[in-house]
């Protein structure tokens, strides 16, 4: 007999025996088991289920996962809000998140329809033609880029972009949070997190690959510091030291371990963890940096192949207190908001005044011919379709912008 059927027959005795061991506990107490105890043991009555329960609880659970609506929560944020009642009314240790996020959660919205909003993880993008707009494949990136479609030909005067174009940490940003999994990046942004701090917002799926390795490198040798937020546990302290040692194929950056350790997860929900390898997993926890009092609260029992735990996963925290410890964190590392030094200062500016003048001077114009008429060419379409047929990888604007401006070229030079 193996190791593992050996310990999956012990699990399943003691659940079936739980109840009858502490009738016997009571009865040594009280020298009986009462007839009534007896018929409830031998009869009991119907269990109530997990969809059940988390019905009754969910709109609680997702009012305190999202602040009463004030955030955005994703999925996994509400199944540990709903979790405590779940277990304990079920009498049950654990049960399948997925279910809860991938069925539970989504029935219920489908039969109830609130207005909530909820996150979960993209799987994917749409590019358009022409805009080069890229969609997230998630609910809110969804629904936030349908709610801003738009068809309508408007009268457009050539508008003067305030903000400095720019492409990269310089004179942008100076931190980078890096989030170890999806689904936070709507909270953040929702929160501010991006803009009030100056603070560029990057997430993976997994171990980092050498290409976000390789970035995290190039930002760091422009004075960027790299704050890291992960799960406590191994997967967690694994994707820390892949950053600070690289890859295979790059180089390692000294980012921040903002957490979650030991000291930040008090208080919050943890969840059963299983390790099946031969060494023991406090080797791993070792090396990546865990303390001895974190190996302990990570690994607690086990033999080899078969070691067990506990972890915390950051979406134990609910909006609200990720957001509000994430400030407290970015308060003791002093990060500020990004104010260029004084000769980019003075460019600025000058461009500033030159643009206004330039913005004063489009208005003068634009009252000037705004009551024109503007001959239309005759079979309009049928030039498009013509241009599109000779250069395809035009958008049909495209081709009337190009139609306008033959059109006005050949009138001025008559």
């Amino acid at each position: 007999m193996t190791d593992d059927l050996r310990a999956a027959i012990a699990t399943a005795t003691k659940g079936v025996t739980k109840k009858w061991k502490q009738a016997k506990r009571s009865a040594d107490r009280n020298d009986r088991v009462s007839v009534s105890k007896v018929r409830m043991l031998r009869y009991a009555p119907p269990r109530v289920t997990i969809r059940e329960v988390a019905f009754r609880v969910m709109e609680d659970a997702y009012n305190k996962a999202s602040a009463n609506g004030k955030y955005y929560a994703n999925a996994r944020q509400i199944m540990y809000a709903a979790r405590p009642a779940i277990l304990a009314e079920c009498d049950a240790v654990e049960f399948n998140d997925v279910y809860f996020t991938q069925t539970l959660l989504k029935d219920y919205i489908e039969d109830y329809a609130p207005d909530w909003n909820v996150v979960w993880d993209a799987r994917g993008n749409l590019i358009e033609p022409h805009t080069n707009e890229r969609v997230a494949l998630g609910g809110i990136g969804v629904k936030n880029y349908m709610d801003n479609w738009c068809s309508e030909i408007v009268e457009e005067t050539p508008e003067i972009q305030e903000r400095i174009d720019t492409k990269g940490p310089i004179n942008r940003f100076s931190s980078v949070l890096f989030i170890e999994k999806e689904g936070f990046t709507e909270i953040l942004t929702h929160a501010g997190i991006g803009k009030r701090f100056d603070m560029a917002i990057m997430s993976t799926k997994g171990l980092p690959v050498a290409a976000a390795c390789d970035l995290i490198e190039a930002m760091d040798d422009q004075g960027v510091r790299v704050f890291v937020l992960h799960d406590f546990d191994l997967a967690g302290f694994k994707i820390v030291r892949t950053l600070k040692r690289g890859t295979r194929l790059s180089q390692g950056t000294d980012v921040i371990d903002l957490g979650l350790r030991l000291a930040d997860v008090d208080g919050l929900s943890s969840e059963p963890v299983s390790y099946r390898q031969d060494k023991h997993p406090s080797y791993y926890l070792r090396s990546c940096g865990a303390t001895a009092e974190e190996i302990d609260f990570l690994v607690s029992s086990g033999w080899p192949g078969s070691w067990s735990g506990e972890r915390v996963e950051i979406n134990a925290m609910t909006s609200d207190q990720l957001i509000a410890w994430l400030e407290q964190k970015f308060s003791e590392h002093d990060v500020k908001k990004v104010i260029p030094e004084p000769a980019r200062l003075k460019e600025a500016y000058q461009r500033a005044v030159f643009l206004k003048r330039m913005e004063q001077k489009i208005e003068e114009i634009e009252d000037e011919i705004k009551d024109d008429e503007f001959a239309v060419p005759k079979r309009l379409a049928a030039r498009v379709k013509t241009m599109l047929k000779k250069r395809p990888t035009l958008s049909w604007d495209d081709a009337i912008w190009q139609i306008a401006e033959d059109a006005e070229d050949s009138e001025g030079a008559l």
